[in-house]
Order: C-alpha cells, then sequence, then structure tokens
C-alpha cells in the first residue's frame, strides 16, 4: 500500500467526528480547533498544524486539548515529521486515553516507520475503544499487510 494510502487512514481518524453528523468537527466550543481540524482534513497541513497550536492555547476542555494533540500527530505525519508525530500522539494519550482515533493515529505513525508489532497493538487497543470502527478494522489490516510484505522480502533475501 502506497503511504498516501495510510495518510488518507490518518485523516479520516484524526479529525474528531461529531456524533450526529458525518462531518468531521472538533472543539465546537473552539473555532481555532475546529479549523485546525478542517484544515488538516482537507490536506493543508502546515495551516491546520498553526490553527490547531494556537487553539490549544485557549483549549480548557481536556477531550478538546487531547483532539488537538492527535489532530497535531495526523498533521506532522502528513509532513513526515515522524518524531513530533508521535511525540503528540503520546500526549493525546496520556491526556485521554479513552480516544480511539489518537490510538489510530499513532498506529498509522508506527506503519509509516516500520513498528507494526507496535501499530498492530495500537490498532487493537483502539478496537477494544471501538470495536465497530471500519477506519481501526482498515488500519489493522494495512499494519498486517505490511508486516508480511516485510517478512516476505526478508525470506527473499535469506533464500537469495
Amino acid at each position: 500500500m502506497r503511504p498516501v494510502a495510510l495518510l488518507a487512514i490518518i485523516f479520516s481518524a484524526t479529525c474528531v467526528a461529531a456524533e450526529s453528523t458525518s462531518k468531521f468537527v472538533i472543539g465546537v466550543s473552539n473555532e481555532l480547533l475546529a479549523a485546525g481540524s478542517t484544515a488538516l482534513e482537507q490536506g493543508r497541513a502546515e495551516e491546520g498544524i498553526r490553527l490547531t497550536l494556537e487553539g490549544l492555547k485557549v483549549a480548557a476542555d481536556f477531550r478538546d486539548i487531547a483532539a488537538g494533540h492527535a489532530n497535531l500527530c495526523g498533521g506532522y505525519a502528513m509532513l513526515k515529521q515522524w518524531e513530533q508525530a508521535l511525540f503528540e500522539c503520546n500526549l493525546s494519550i496520556e491526556i485521554d486515553d479513552g480516544n480511539w482515533r489518537a490510538f489510530n493515529n499513532r498506529s498509522a505513525v508506527f506503519t509509516a516507520t516500520g513498528f507494526y508489532d507496535r501499530a498492530i497493538a495500537d490498532v487493537l487497543a483502539g478496537l477494544k475503544l471501538a470495536p465497530e470502527s471500519e477506519t481501526l478494522k482498515k488500519s489493522l489490516e494495512i499494519a498486517y499487510e505490511h508486516k508480511r510484505v516485510l517478512k516476505d522480502r526478508s525470506r527473499g533475501a535469506t533464500s537469495a
């Protein structure tokens, strides 16, 4: 699977979905977080990161703060800034370990950087929180496929 497909999974899950609609919105009371989420969803990583960072300066609710950091994780992943992305995901999970999207985002970072067992563990943690999530199921499929490809390549290299 191409990295673009992996990043699409990140962003389908990065933005926190409102319960009653299919729109992606976070921090309804925080216009900057919502604007940052929209920018990220539309692929404007730098703008999304900037808006999210500004929104976090005034965010009060721990869930908004955790979601903001999960979105930063996705934004930095878009830019392939893996260390910063991982830092933001870890912070999001530390703040709110009940947000399956943060586990999904961290899984995507682990998959992109070749840590497939960690990626799989994160998706499984997310599935405990949201067992019906199609996004998580797709992420698990991607992580397993990347792990399988690596294993096949390793076998091929040793038999050559």
